[in-house]
């Protein structure tokens, strides 16, 4: 199958050379075009008005907005016959043909006369492109993808440029797990705790798009090493509006509702939704134990695991405008998890002292309570790109992580119980303060500065009870070595001054530095040492970025991030689900700072290719990586550690194009070579790691849309061994109903086999093992979509590039 899914993707790359080839055959930009618009009541300039240049076969060429004076200015690809258009809000369209023959075109004033009657309803109807370059940051249109009605926030991101999600839902960008995620912008406490889970709480279908940052500037934290991961699902509008999504399958169920109400200076929304979602994996695992290269014992095991997650959300917000340049608003949240797993394991171990055998079967159970409370307001000044944002967040959560385990000899005696309750409270705390200043009236050269402040405090409880000193008695006692109490605390302080700015032919510049002063520690109630501890770090960034012509632009940019231990990582209490795989956190973590550099392309044409490409190096000597090691008894324990190094160099490169009117592409490659060294234990690992992603949506005839979508990786690379190839692929149809407000949507995900195998390998001088894992992920949903009210974005939060690059048809009613 991913052989089929690698043959489709060259062939689409083919196709899409080709039609590159043929547009860089064109003669370069040089015929300028300029004007001025304005307002025939007033006599005065027209800002913010829409100017869009179209070739004769409709295709846009190029796009503007006036400024405040009402003048634009137009760069013309080649000499010929176009046709004009201007527009704005609440005043009739122009549009009219022009030859563009000399180098510098001057087509003076043009005069626009406002509607006599108010409009009463705009439907407007649009293709927007699944992937944008926009200045720093990579956006997936999720809302434009109809396999995107059903599932949840994991399944979108699946489709994200440079993002991966394995069968064992763990987020990666370039390969890399530690990821800064936002919601809406802003940090999300719930997602920093278990994105993993909290990932599926969100429905894809409230998600708006997806931005990717691999080089953020310093007004964002320092947290991530591999970037930052923006999940935008709040989308502005006018007047009163909602939708209703409702979602059924073999795997997973939902429902969620949106509701927005606009009145005046006063906006509320309201989100709310469930999910289930059901997982089953079966895995067979097969462990040698080593000295000195000789087989001393054999471990086999094979279990079967079935997680039910249930979740619910509520979030309520408000925005107040005062005027036209100040925003106040606050929002409440909601997010209750839990996620039970039932599994059985049989297990099979012998060595020199004799046969261990038994089954076991597990109860664990996950759960959280999580909420949050954000206010914000906005100051916007008279001068361009001037403005002042504060912002502050509280959030409380509640959780739990108890599991109990029963295990029976082969003949069905029940030897062995253990119960280990484990509780946990987190409180967190920040207040955000930016501010951006011009410098110059473009706005396009600006300073930006800030703080920030947050603070963790946590709580963690677990205990151990268990009859290992009285087998088989129902009588179950303390394992005190194995019980504490844990408490922990995370403040950080940090400060960032940056400035952007652009030069006349063409260059742009932004250098910036984020200093950060963070203070972390935790206290034991047992034996476990307390420790507390405080380090600072700069960290600088640099973006040059050269404008070679209209459509291409290169970037080189470098950046430093930090990845922090939590509390999960720090916590030294021990995971004893599975007697035979044990795993702890270590309370001597200490953070890590990864440096990158990269090289980029962007290449974007009127006819609507993109292309978007780069070359990157990262490293660090400090690297967290989970190292497992296993005993002269044959029970391995897997703790993180502060014990290697690593670099990555690597490449990606996504595209879409519009085949046509009905039929779009896009899809993206990335590879690279990544090198593991641990010198305290002269233990290494390299390996070549890529993967793919494609997208292809086809609109045809009656109101039906097909998407066809799949990704494919050859395996991740750890310290210690690898993992082998990855893939999934979807098939989803939308029938529009009900005026094309509404939707039916079929998806099928992997139909074609029932489960998806993945092999884990792991070598160390003590041990080899080898897991053989099954994922049952085959699925058939069914989801209906219904928007209802004025749904059209505001003008207010819908920008004049949008409405240039996007324009549909309109129908009005007078």
């Amino acid at each position: 199958m991913a052989g089929k899914f690698l043959a489709l993707l060259l062939l689409i790359l083919a196709s899409v050379a080709v039609k590159a080839q043929s547009i860089l055959s064109g003669e370069k930009a040089i015929f300028q075009i300029k004007g001025i618009v304005m307002d025939t009541a007033e006599n005065k300039p027209l800002d913010l008005a829409t100017i869009i240049l179209r070739y004769k076969d409709s295709a846009v060429a190029k796009t503007a907005v006036t400024g405040n004076d009402g003048r634009f200015i137009l760069t013309a690809p080649v000499r010929g016959t176009y046709v004009l258009s201007i527009s704005h809000t609440g005043y009739e369209s122009y549009s009219g043909i022009i030859e563009i023959n000399v180098p510098d075109l001057d087509l003076g004033k043009f005069i626009l006369m406002r509607q006599s009657k108010q409009l009463n309803e705009i439907v407007v109807q649009s293709r927007k492109a699944l992937l944008q370059n926009k200045g720093d940051k990579l956006v997936y249109n999720a809302s434009a993808d109809i396999g995107n009605k059903s599932g949840s926030a994991a399944d979108v991101l699946r489709k994200a440029p440079m993002v991966t999600v394995g069968s064992d839902g763990v987020v990666k960008l370039r390969g890399d797990a530690n990821v800064k995620v936002l919601l809406n912008g802003i940090p999300s406490g719930i997602l920093a705790k278990n994105l993993k889970e909290a990932l599926k709480v969100i429905p894809a279908s409230s998600i708006q798009s997806i931005e990717v940052i691999t080089a953020p500037s310093a007004r964002y934290e320092a947290e991530g090493a591999a970037g930052v991961i923006n999940i935008v699902t709040r989308k502005k509008v006018q007047h009163t509006s909602g939708s209703l999504n409702l979602g059924a399958g073999n795997l997973e169920q939902s429902a969620n509702l949106g509701l927005n109400i606009s009145r005046n200076k006063f906006d509320v929304s309201l989100m709310a939704g469930g999910n289930v979602e059901k997982e089953r994996r079966k895995t067979d695992l097969s462990r040698g134990l080593l000295y000195n290269g000789l087989n001393t014992g054999n471990l086999v095991q094979h279990s079967d695991a079935t997680q039910k997650t249930k979740g619910a959300s509520i979030e309520l917000g408000t925005e107040y405008r005062p005027d036209s340049s100040q925003k106040i608003g606050a929002t409440l949240s909601y997010w209750r998890e839990q996620w039970p797993v039932m599994s059985s394991l049989y297990n099979y171990y012998k060595d020199a002292k004799g046969i261990t055998e038994y089954n076991q079967n597990a109860d664990q159970q996950g759960s959280y309570h999580y909420y949050d409370l954000a206010l914000n307001y906005q100051k916007r000044f008279k001068r361009k790109k001037q403005e002042l944002q504060l912002l502050g967040n509280l959030s409380r959560s509640t959780d739990r992580s108890d599991y109990s385990t029963d295990q029976f000899s082969p003949d069905g005696r029940h030897f062995f119980r253990e119960l280990s309750p484990n509780k946990g409270l987190s409180r967190d705390y920040s207040f955000q303060l930016d501010y951006t200043h011009p410098l110059s009236k473009s706005g396009r050269n600006f300073l930006e500065t800030g703080m920030r402040w947050s603070k963790n405090n946590a709580a963690s409880n677990y205990t151990v009870f268990n009859n290992r000193n009285n087998p088989g008695s129902s009588d179950l006692q303390q394992d005190l070595e194995r019980s504490d109490s844990m408490t922990y605390f995370q403040d950080i302080m940090a400060a960032y001054l940056s400035t952007a700015f652009e030069t006349q032919n063409g260059w742009r510049f932004r250098l910036g530095a984020r200093y950060e002063y963070t203070r972390l520690g935790a206290r034991f109630r047992g034996t476990t040492p307390s420790f507390e501890t405080g380090f600072s770090n700069l960290v600088p960034n640099i973006l040059v970025a050269k404008k070679v012509s209209e459509e291409q632009e290169f970037k080189f940019n470098y950046t430093e991030r930090i990845r922090r231990p939590f509390i999960w990582d720090l916590n030294p209490y021990v995971d004893a689900s599975d007697p035979r795989n044990l795993m702890q956190g270590n309370p001597r973590l200490r953070p890590e700072i990864t440096r990158m550099l990269e090289v980029s392309h962007a290449y974007n044409m009127p006819s609507g290719f993109t292309l978007i490409s780069s070359i990157y190096f990262s490293f660090n000597s400090n690297s967290i990586e989970s190292l497992a090691t296993v005993d002269s008894n044959g029970i391995s324990r897997t703790i993180p550690r502060n014990i290697a190094s690593n670099r990555r160099l690597g490449a990606n490169v996504n595209a879409y194009t519009v085949v046509n009117d009905n039929w779009t592409i896009n899809g993206g490659l990335e590879f690279y070579q990544v090198w593991f060294k641990s010198q305290a234990l002269q233990v290494g690992n390299n390996g070549f790691f890529h993967s793919f992603n494609i997208n292809t949506s086809y609109t045809a005839p009656g109101g039906y849309i097909f998407e066809l979508s799949g990704d494919y990786s050859n395996g991740f690379i750890t310290l210690q061994g690898k993992n082998t190839a990855d893939y999934t692929y979807r098939l989803a149809i939308q029938k529009e109903i009900l005026q094309k407000k509404g939707s039916i949507t079929l998806s099928f995900n992997n139909p074609f086999q029932h489960y998806v195998k993945q092999r884990s390998m792991a070598t160390a001088p003590s041990f080899q093992s080898e897991a053989t894992t099954r994922y049952y992920n085959r699925s058939l949903s069914v989801a209906f979509n219904w928007q209802f009210g004025r749904v059209h974005k505001s003008d207010e939060e819908k920008t004049p590039i949008e409405q240039a690059e996007y324009p549909g048809r309109r129908r009005r009613n007078r």
